[in-house]
Parts: C-alpha cells; structure tokens; sequence
C-alpha cells in the first residue's frame, strides 16, 4: 500500500514538472536569500528545476538511488558554479525546490484522506533521502570546482607551493639541497670580502631563504639567521674598514623575508587543508 502512494506522488511530480518549476523559479528568483539567482535567465532556472523534479522517477527505479542523483547533482553543481552562484544559495534553492514539491502535491490535494497523508510518510521520508543526495553531491561538486579553479588561475605557482615540484622532494632531499646552498654562499661570501670587494652579491642569499621558508614556514627562519650570521662575521674579519651599516641591515632583512615568507607559507597550509581530500 505505502509503495502506491509513493508512485502517486512521483506520478505527480513528473506530469507536472514544468509548473511546479515555474512556481519554484518565481521564488527562488526574488528570494532575499538567494540574491545571486535574480539576474539569471528565467528559462534557465526552469530548466534546472525541471531537470530536477523528473529526475525523481530515475531515482525511485535506480538500483543505487546515490548514483543515479549524481547525473543531475554534478550537473546543477557546474552550471551555478560557472554562474557565481555561491554554495549556500544553491544548497537554499534546493531548499526552496522541495518546499514547492511538496506545497503544490498538498494544494493539489494528492493525499486527500488522513489514512493517506499518513501511509505518505513514505514518500516523505523518499523525498528527504533524495534531497540529502542531492545536497551532499553538490556540496562535494562545489568543493572541487573551487580547486580546480584555483589551480587553474595560480598555474605553476601554484604546483610550487602546494608542494608538488621543489616541495614534493623528500626532506632528506631538501636538508641535503639547502646546506649546498649555504656552502656556496659561504665561499660566495669569502670570495668577495678577502678579495676586498663590496658588491651587491647577496641578493643571490634570498633564493636558500625563500626555499626555506616555502619548505619550513616559519621554522626555516634558521637558514636566513645563519646566512646573516655569515654575512656579519665574515665583514667583520675582512672587511675592517669598510662600513659595516650595510651588512647589517643586510642581515636584518634575511630574517625579516625568512619569517614574513614563512608565516605567509604556514598561512597557506592551513587555508589548504580543507581541500586536501579534493587535490587526488
């Protein structure tokens, strides 16, 4: 018996698709919650409400329920993330998508007995279930559009600090790579001060630095203070009589690049971690 009252109401549901979209577009397009939808094309709208409502039958004889509402879900997903339409708004007009089903299958006095408004419960507790589909799979579609959007915008930038160039390499790797930076300049360092020359050379220092900080965050402040360290010391022991203003400030900005970069780095990471499901 409650399987019969499923069927009449999905009977209704698809006979009268086109109408009961055409209310929900009416909503939905002046609905103080979902400001985004205003400006769209009417027929647009429509068309995703009807898309929906038939997509109820499929549902009901589909094996895998779950599987059958990711057809329409990705779907609606992509067409109002290409249209801006933020996910809260979305997730609120599908709201509004079952609000109007079910106003219209009562208006229309479907469930005309209090035995039958009852027995529908099933098609209640259907009508639920198929909405919580819906929303979840369109969440988890808005979720990865979001990625690949950024992906897409930051291009190599990206790959680098997500860690998949330079930053996917083992730390082992990175530990090993980093001190034949400070080697080199260390002897760079050497080179120019026994030789008695004061040149801009240690602007080369702010590759090791900026490296650390990408790998490190914060934590690789360490590379630029032995770098100012050097720097300093080495002035001091060849380089008596030249001004020693320079180095100095030299060496403060070292430190002040390792940590601005590096908090900026440990900013990202963590702004990162809800997507890290999505990045596979």
């Amino acid at each position: 018996m409650q399987s019969s009252y499923a069927t009449k109401l999905i009977d209704l549901i698809e006979s009268k698709a086109e109408k009961i979209a055409k209310q929900w577009a009416a909503d939905v397009m002046k609905h103080n919650r979902t400001p985004s939808y205003h400006p769209l094309r009417k027929d647009l709208v429509i068309e995703q409400g009807v898309n929906f409502y038939r997509l109820f039958r499929q549902m009901s004889l589909a094996e895998i329920p779950y599987e059958e509402a990711k057809n329409f879900s990705w779907r609606y997903a992509e067409e109002f993330y290409q249209q801006k339409i933020p996910l809260h708004e979305a997730l609120y007009a599908l709201i509004l998508m079952r609000r109007h089903l079910w106003l219209y299958a009562e208006f229309q006095g479907t469930f005309v007995t209090a035995l039958e408004k009852q027995q529908a419960v099933e098609s209640l507790n259907r009508t639920i279930l198929m909405f919580d589909y819906v929303s979840y799979q369109v969440t988890e579609k808005y979720q990865q559009l979001t990625v690949e959007a950024v992906n897409k915008k930051l291009g190599i930038v990206k790959t680098f600090l997500m860690g998949k160039l330079v930053g996917g390499l083992k730390n082992t790797y990175k530990v090993a790579f980093m001190a034949i930076l400070i080697i080199a300049a260390c002897i760079l360092t050497y080179y120019n001060h026994t030789a008695g020359q004061v040149v801009v050379f240690t602007h080369l220092f702010y590759i090791p630095i900026i490296l650390a900080a990408i790998w490190w965050g914060k934590k690789g402040v360490l590379v630029p203070i032995i770098l100012a360290i050097v720097l300093v010391a080495s002035h001091s022991i060849f380089l008596k009589n030249a001004p020693f203003v320079d180095d100095i400030i030299r060496a403060v900005m070292f430190i002040v690049i390792g940590l601005v970069v590096g908090w900026l780095m440990d900013s990202v990471k963590k702004m990162e971690e809800p997507y890290e499901p999505f990045k596979s």
